[in-house]
């Protein structure tokens, strides 16, 4: 990110400081307007002083910053701020998973040579959190003391150093050698070069960290972020529930105050812990936005648990006053039914009287029930043996209708197709076709041939009429119909027509076959 660099922003001193926090608040709103990851920040007086304090920093010659401060205290933040300030490029590493030392030192040439050979001013920030290894500092504190880092630069880098190096030699009137050319590059880079250092003061790997890297003090103005006064509280939390949309309305005020009593208490009772425990906790800003976070969850459970249980007495009310509405409409209806209930209930005593002399006569005929029973059980008894005898009478007639059954599936249609040519048929065709009229067609009379030779080979017409014309009009049907035929619920007045029919001579077996 970069400001504006048409802008002619001098550092001026500041009166009133409510002007001095609103020009910070435009700076803020301009640096959103342009850039992809805006900066919700809540500009209290104490924020924009170290807004102030890193902008001197930066607008110093060599001029880097050690910003010294709990995570969340806003330091990265408002660094960012400072730097579009003051016009300058912001370069920050992003330390992903396999971020290896090789991924630093080409970072880290990309931005000095961004400050050396471009000539941009630029804020390096660096987090102590991006530390992979403590040869970072290392560099780091190469960087601050001369502006370069053993080793850093390829064969190939060197080009545009040297071109950059031979016109500084030139403008200064001195001698052109490498030498002097990568002192002259090294010159522009710690001019333009600003590292803006975050770091935890907590823990001995901090003091480790200033005792082995001198450098961290020594190039450094340490700007210290300490714990956020009430004024930043209070503002803070106008802020968050401004944009969380809370509507507290009237208890807004009292809220915002409940929320700084709360965060003032709980570091109150960390310096009790460390006096008596002689252990040290600490209450950061993060925690100050955690416990916001957490009110406004709670909040906005309490809110739906509470709309909840409004919109189920509402719908219990409006279920009671239905309810009551329908009792209402009930109690009319049962005025008016009132006499059909009465009547009914005669209704019902005279039914019970009916029912009772029923059952008596019931009861009488129950025993003469009993004595047709026995009249039945004995009936039944004949009627088994009659069964018995036809059982035995079956059991001859059943291979033979098995029998015939198969000769009917051994028909096939080219045979009726032949039978449909025949214009002399036989005694035993024309009696054959005659009981197949009698099953599919029943006592439907034919008609009767005209022809002398038809009549006398067919007097009735079953052939030459039912046969032909409607029998054998549709071979397919036909033998479909003879082979599904119900043979189980042949009609009484059938069997006894057809049954002395089967007794005739052409019907013997012998002719049939003989003719077929």
């Amino acid at each position: 990110m970069m400001g504006n660099e048409s802008d002619n922003r001098p550092y001026v001193i500041f009166d009133d400081l409510e002007k001095f926090k609103k020009k910070i608040e435009e700076y803020l709103e301009d640096y959103n307007a342009g850039s992809k990851h805006p900066m919700r920040l809540v500009m209290f007086l104490d924020a924009c002083d170290h807004v102030s304090r890193v902008c001197r920093v930066l607008r110093q010659p060599l001029g880097n910053a050690l910003l010294l401060g709990v995570g969340g205290s806003g330091r990265q933040s408002l660094t960012k701020l400072a730097t579009f300030i003051s016009t300058y490029r912001l370069y920050q590493i992003e330390v992903i998973k396999g971020y290896s030392m090789r991924d630093w030192r080409e970072n880290a040439k990309t931005c000095l040579m961004q400050a050396g050979v471009e000539a941009k001013p630029t804020t390096f920030l660096f987090v102590d959190t991006q530390i992979i290894n403590e040869q970072m500092l290392e560099d780091i504190n190469n960087i601050l003391n001369s502006g370069d880092v053993p080793g850093l630069y390829k064969s190939e880098d060197l080009e545009p150093i040297y071109a950059v190096g031979k016109t500084e030699c030139a403008r200064k009137g001195l001698t052109v050698n490498k030498m002097n050319m990568f002192q002259c590059y090294l010159q522009r880079v710690k001019q333009n070069i600003h590292m803006t250092i975050a770091m935890s003061p907590l823990g001995e790997v901090f003091r480790t960290r200033l005792r082995k890297f001198p450098s961290l003090v020594n190039c450094c103005t340490i700007d210290w972020f300490t714990n956020w006064p009430a004024e930043a509280l209070i503002n803070v939390a106008k802020g968050f529930v401004a944009e969380a949309e809370m509507n507290l309305d009237k208890d807004e005020s009292s809220c915002i105050e409940m929320f700084k009593i709360i965060h003032q208490s709980v570091e109150e009772k960390v310096d009790e812990f460390r006096e008596v425990f002689r252990r040290i906790s600490y209450v950061t800003p993060t925690s100050y936005l955690e416990l916001l976070s957490m009110y406004k969850k709670i909040l906005k459970e309490q809110r739906d648990q509470n709309s909840t249980a409004r919109n189920r007495l509402v719908r219990g009310l409006e279920v009671l006053k239905i309810a009551d509405t329908e009792i209402e409409k009930m109690s009319i209806q049962l005025e008016k039914d009132q006499p059909i209930l009465e009547k009914t209930q005669i209704q019902v005593e005279e039914t019970q009287k009916d029912i009772a002399i029923k059952t008596e006569i019931a009861l009488e005929k129950e025993t003469v029930v009993e004595a047709e029973t026995a009249i039945a059980n004995k009936q039944a008894s004949e009627v088994k043996a009659v069964k018995d005898n036809a059982d035995e009478k079956l059991s001859v007639a059943l291979p033979a209708l098995d029998a015939a059954i198969a000769q009917v599936k051994k028909i096939q249609v080219k045979d009726f197709y032949d039978m449909k040519v025949v214009n002399n048929p036989k005694p035993s065709i024309v009696t054959c076709f005659k009981l197949v009229c009698l099953f599919l067609i029943g006592f439907e009379k034919p008609t009767k041939p005209n022809d002398p030779g038809q009549k006398e080979m067919d007097p009735e017409g079953y052939f030459f009429d039912f046969t032909k014309k409607r029998l054998l009009s549709n071979p397919n049907k036909l033998l479909k119909d003879l082979i599904e035929y119900d043979k189980d619920n042949i009609d009484e007045k059938v069997v006894k027509t057809v049954a002395p029919m089967m007794e005739l001579p052409e019907m013997a077996i012998e002719k049939i076959s003989a003719t077929s």
